[in-house]
């Protein structure tokens, strides 16, 4: 958290930075796109890089720009170029390639960019104090009323060196603009007069000029009242849904910009140099593959059929176990009601044999007793 943090707050502080320098590539985006030029590999940062360098020196674009490079050494990746010009300004070694492309840690990166924007901002300031020295009416706290009166001096005799100042001091003038003015003396030579001799003004020619252009003018006026009357004008909240369409499609449009960016940037430094390459020569290897391939194929097609063999069988066999088992049950449920209907019937038969013998003993002993009598 706190590191994501620390890069919103680096990616607001660059965001101002190249806005007060005027770079093109930060108008009007969020202070979090900022991150991806300044810290991810991509062609963002190849062309951030790029505007820096040429902002910092003009020269530097016949280096960087292909277009200015002779043919042989037009292979050279813009990468190359832009650490060259980097290392030259002693911005980093001359073999630091990943501190160009962008894929070193994050606080190394970021010191380059804020050594980089230090030196492109004081060029820049170096170069608008140059244009506006002798700009009069600048007064600051730490320039006194006589600077700032020397300075004003020093601009007029800037102009008067510069301009001619003969022409702010004519006593003729022309009254129409310079193209009117012109085509005013091409006519005036058609018909044969020239600019110091003039034809003389015919008032009624300019007063059915001057009431043509009136009646022009309130024909406009009427068509304009019209047009007034007859259009229906947008409301605020028409406006707003336009205005939300629009910046809608508009950052759509940006994000497929960045893809085509991002495709070209691929394309230039990870598949270009593979398509300059010679087609390779094929050999039959390849028929030989592709037969193999065919066999193993064949191969796990029957192993795939031996596989549901093997699983209808197993499938059969446990159908056949489940329902015997139920057969041997329901069998041996059977045989012990019917063990037990035995045992209960030869349980009775054994009581009536006891009761009998009781019986038969008693019978012995009363026919004994009968005997001794």
């Amino acid at each position: 958290m706190a590191a994501s943090s620390k890069n919103v707050r680096l990616a607001k502080s660059f965001k101002e930075r190249l806005d007060l320098l005027g770079c093109p590539y930060t108008e009007g985006v969020d202070a979090s796109w900022i991150l991806e030029p300044l810290f991810k590999p991509g062609e963002p940062r190849i062309r951030l890089l790029q505007w820096l360098f040429v902002k910092f020196d003009g020269r530097l674009d016949e280096i960087l720009d292909p277009s200015y490079t002779p043919i042989e050494s037009q292979k050279d990746s813009r990468i190359q170029r832009l650490l060259f010009v980097a290392s030259t300004l002693g911005l980093c070694k001359y073999n630091d390639v990943d501190l160009i492309r962008g894929v070193t840690s994050t606080s190394k990166q970021a010191a380059f960019m804020d050594q980089l924007l230090d030196m492109v901002t004081i060029m820049d300031n170096a170069d608008e104090n140059q244009t506006m020295s002798f700009s009069p009416g600048i007064v600051t706290q730490s320039s006194s009323l006589n600077e700032q009166f020397t300075n004003a001096c020093l601009y007029v005799d800037q102009l008067a060196d510069q301009n001619q100042m003969h022409t702010m001091f004519k006593t003729r003038f022309s009254r129409l603009p310079p193209d009117l003015q012109k085509q005013a003396e091409v006519s005036w030579a058609k018909k044969g007069f020239t600019k110091d001799k003039p034809p003389d003004v015919d008032l009624s020619t300019l007063l059915e000029m001057a009431n043509q252009v009136a009646k022009d003018v309130d024909r406009q006026m009427e068509i304009l009242q019209d047009l007034k009357k007859n259009f229906k004008f947008q409301t605020e909240e028409e406006n707003s849904q336009l205005d939300h369409s629009s910046r809608t499609l508009q950052i759509r449009l940006s994000d497929m910009s960045q893809l085509i960016v991002s495709f070209s940037y691929c394309y230039e430094n990870e598949m270009r140099h593979w398509c300059n390459k010679t087609p390779p020569i094929l050999t039959d290897l390849g028929v030989a593959f592709k037969r193999v391939y065919n066999l193993l194929q064949q191969f796990v097609a029957l192993l795939n059929g031996l596989q549901q063999i093997r699983q209808s069988h197993a499938n059969l066999d446990q159908d056949v176990k489940e329902k015997l088992g139920k057969s041997l049950t329901k069998d041996y449920q059977q045989q012990s009601i019917a063990s037990q209907s035995t045992l209960d019937r030869l349980q009775h038969c054994i009581s009536i044999l006891e009761e009998s013998k009781k019986w038969q003993a008693v019978d012995s002993s009363v026919s004994t007793e009968t005997v001794k009598l």
